[in-house]
């Protein structure tokens, strides 16, 4: 299982606006095959502040949704919504 943690920092101006677009990109992204899990968190302390934990069965699947149209799109309006680029951190599970 590969884990996925996307850390966005939001512009104050657009908070609103980045929980819409970020829907679509949640529930396409939760169809996908290979998806286990695939959710949105808001940071209690800095309330501009998210990640996005993601569960994927294997590399096949992540690959298949970095190729998605969904994804694709997101990645085009980040620019406008993010302070930042997104840090990402990817894990894959062990069997302990």
């Amino acid at each position: 299982m590969i884990i996925i943690h996307a850390h966005m920092k939001v512009k104050t101006d657009v908070h609103h606006t980045f929980l819409e677009r970020t829907k679509e990109l949640v529930k396409q992204s939760q169809l996908e095959e290979g998806n286990i899990s695939y959710k949105l968190y808001q940071d209690t302390d800095h309330p501009n502040t998210f990640v996005m934990i993601e569960e994927w069965k294997d590399q096949h699947a992540v690959d298949h949704h970095f190729e998605s149209s969904h994804f694709k799109e997101f990645g085009k309006i980040t620019e406008e919504l993010l302070q930042e680029p997104p840090h990402v951190v990817k894990y894959s599970a062990t069997s302990q």
